[in-house]
Formats: C-alpha cells, structure tokens, sequence
C-alpha cells in the first residue's frame, strides 16, 4: 500500500503515516483533518481510493502501536470494511504480520469476517503457507470450512501446494472432498503438481469409512467428466498416478471425452505412464495388440488417431492421415473457440469458476491467444487469486509485450499480492505500450 500513497494531499499524507507507524504524525495531521467531529469519526471518514481507512494502512503495514491507538484509544470498530470489503485483520494477514494478526485477534478483530467474495483471514494464511497465523487464526474461532469465490482454505492451499497448510487443515478435519466451483481440493494439488499435498489429501481414504470426518480425498471424485487420475495423466506426473492408483483409482473411467487414463499417456507418449496404468486397465477392444509396445504403435498409428478422433467427432468420414490432421486442427480450433465463447458467458454471469474451466480448455487446445490468458486472469483476480492471476498474465504479457491490458493484468497481479512496487512498474510498462489506455492511467494515479 504505502509506495504508492503520494504525500501531495493531507489525507494521503495522513494514512502514509499510518502506513509509516509514525503516531504522532497520524494523530497531528488527524487533529488538522477534524471539522469539530471529534478524531475517531476524522479516522473513519478520512479514507482513499479503495475506502481504506488510516487502521487498514496500519494493520497492513504491522503497525501494532497505531492500531492500539486507533482501536483502543479512540474507539474505531477493528472490523471496519474497505470497498472490497476487506478488514483491519484481513490486511494484516494478507502482509504477513503476526504480531499485529494476535493483537487485532484479541481485540475484537472477527476472523471469519469475509471480504465480498468470501476470503476471511484463514484463506489467505493458508494461501500463502503461514503456518504459525494459521493456528493463531483457528484459536481465535477461525471457521475451517469458511467458503469463498476460491473455496475453503484447503481449496486454496492446495492449489499453491502449500503441505503444511493443508496438513494442518487436515488434522482440524477439513473436508477434503468439498467441491467447490468445479474443483476439489485433491484436483487442486493434482493440478499444482503437489505430490506431498495429493499424498495427504489422500493418505486416510477407505471407502469403507468415506461418511467418517476421518475419510481422506475420494480418488475417483472429479467434476464435469475429469476424474483425479485423468488430471494426473494430462499432467503426466507418474508419481501422483501411483499415488492416486494406490489409493483405490479407477483407471477403466474416461474423460469426459471418453479416453481412458492409459490413452491420454499414450497419446502423450509418456512410456512411464502406460507401464504404470497398462497392468492395471481392463483391455479396450479397439487396441488390437493389448500388449505396451501395441499399445503405444496403434495409438501413433493412423489407425489408431482415427479411432481417438472418432470419438472427439463422432460420424466423421476419413480420407487418410493427411485429412486426419485437417480435421485433427479443426477440431482443436473448434474447441478452442467453443471453450472461450463459454468463458465469456460464464463471466458475463460472474460464475468465474466456470469461466476458468472453459477458458483452461481453451489453452488446452495449444491455441496461445493472449486475450485467453488475459481473461483467465481476470476470473483469478475477481476470486482474489494473486498467484494464478499474475501466473497467466506473465503468460499475456509473453504473448503480447505490446499489449497495455496483459501489462495492466500484470500490475492488478501484483495489487493483489501486496507488492506496489511490481504493480507499478507493470502499470508504467503498459503505459509506454499504450498511452492511452484509461484503465492504466487511473491504476497509475
């Protein structure tokens, strides 16, 4: 917050020392601000941009003594909200103060006070792998099965891989089968690649015990036709297949797509992959040589492309290979543009987890278009997801140095990570780029 707060007006001024913890500034320039309402309702109403009040600046910034000061001394409300609806304790999560975290905790400050899109304190301690805030936060009251736009904190440890958040969620019985949009905690770390968090999401699962609070991650749970162990093969992470294989897997259930887990490796001639699934895959009749080096021959074969194809597009006439790879980059184009029409409409709904999965097949299909990952992007920052936002604007930004948005994504990334200065120079790179740009400007100011 504070290395973009000009010291120009006297309200900025004002919360840069808040920011600063520079108390006898604060309260001189508060004294300056009062029109007769007295230095409590000055502070309340004394806000920037984002509505953020001089006990917002002080809590991010780790500033104990002014938040006593504040809170204690004159009375303002510790769970005061900005426009984002972000609390005093929210702020100083999110810039890792523990100190200030305990002293908000024990002095009014409501852990499970949600932003407007749900994120309360436990999801941003586990977001970010904090493992001491985390327990803090659960001592004070903090609910574990708190919901937001990104789901609970095991969705959002998971998703970065964070194995000490999710072990600790897990000891304070989590639910590692709540799905949420359209993931689950254990395709959350299948898609992070976390083998550590998939093995704990998975290491107590029993079917037999799947209604006990003690049950782990369901293997065979997935959404929208992608089970666990599909995730994985398109990943081509070995290591998490057998994991996922010991855990009780299904590998006879295909995609949504209908290719089993041992075709999508093949196809990806991942060799390690079809070792590890071909012992344990009901034999698929139209594979003639059931055999490792058949498998992986028919799958590379004309033959065995137009049997896969066939599935993807059902009564399609064949003319030889060189029609199959026509078709092959229709298809691949037609998805990629069904996939992304489907994303805008699901963000014209402001159901961003639909929109993410739409726009992730889009890039699937290996088209790289950067207003795909530029809108990616976007869905990421409505659901207050720093790290995956700035993740796929970089990739824009790859795409199109050229192109003010991906850099204006790139700076909002980095808004929401806390870092300032990143996001201004992201926003100052657009700028050049694109001078004209409204929305680069007003982030710039």
């Amino acid at each position: 917050m504070e290395s973009i707060i000009s010291v120009e007006s006297p309200k900025r001024r004002l919360l840069q020392a808040a920011s600063d913890g520079k108390l006898e500034l604060l309260k001189e320039l508060g004294e300056g601000m009062d029109f007769g309402e007295g230095l409590a309702k000055t502070f309340v109403r004394v806000k920037d941009a984002g509505g953020r009040t001089a006990l917002h600046f002080a809590a991010a910034g780790g500033k104990t003594h002014v938040c006593k000061y504040l809170v204690q001394d004159l009375g303002l409300d510790a769970n005061l909200k900005d426009r984002k609806g972000e609390t005093p304790l929210n702020c100083a999560t999110r810039g890792q103060q523990n100190q200030t975290v305990a002293w908000l905790a024990a002095n009014g400050g409501n852990p499970n006070l949600g932003n407007d899109k749900g994120f309360c304190a436990l999801h941003y301690a586990a977001t970010n792998g904090l493992k001491d805030l985390m327990q803090l936060l659960i001592s004070k009251g903090a609910v574990i099965e708190a919901e937001s736009d990104g789901g609970t904190p095991l969705h959002c440890a998971a998703a970065l891989g964070r194995k000490e958040a999710v072990k600790i969620l897990l000891a304070r019985e989590a639910n590692p089968n709540k799905v949420s949009g359209i993931y689950t905690p254990l395709m959350n770390s299948i898609s992070a690649r976390s083998f550590e968090c998939v093995n704990l999401l998975l290491k107590s699962y029993l079917p037999i015990v799947m209604l006990s609070k003690q049950a782990g991650a369901d293997p065979n749970l997935g959404w929208k036709g992608q089970t666990p162990l599909c995730n994985a093969s398109v990943q081509g992470d070995t290591d998490i297949i057998k994991c996922l294989l010991k855990a009780g897997a299904n590998p006879n259930v295909a995609d949504i797509d209908g290719l089993t887990p041992l075709e999508i490796v093949g196809m990806h001639s991942n060799l390690a992959g079809v070792m590890i699934l071909f012992p344990v895959t009901s034999r698929i009749p139209t594979i003639p040589n059931w055999s490792l080096d058949g498998i992986m021959k028919h799958l590379h074969s004309e033959e065995g492309r137009r049997q896969i194809l066939s599935i993807l597009i059902p009564e399609t006439k064949w003319n030889g290979l060189k029609m199959f790879e026509t078709v092959w980059g229709l298809k691949k184009k037609e998805t990629f543009l069904l996939a992304k029409s489907r994303g805008e409409e699901a963000f014209r709904r402001k159901d961003y987890m639909d929109a993410i999965y739409w726009y992730s097949l889009a890039i699937d299909s290996s088209l790289y278009d950067a207003t795909v990952f530029s809108n990616r992007s976007l869905c990421w920052a409505r659901l207050n997801d720093g790290s995956r936002a700035l993740s796929d604007a970089e990739a824009c930004v790859a795409l199109r140095p050229d192109w003010g948005k991906a850099h204006y994504r790139e700076g909002v990334a980095w808004k929401l990570l806390g870092n300032l200065p990143m996001s201004a120079k992201a926003f100052s790179k657009g700028l050049k780029v694109d001078p004209e740009n409204k929305e680069l400007k007003v982030a710039f100011r």
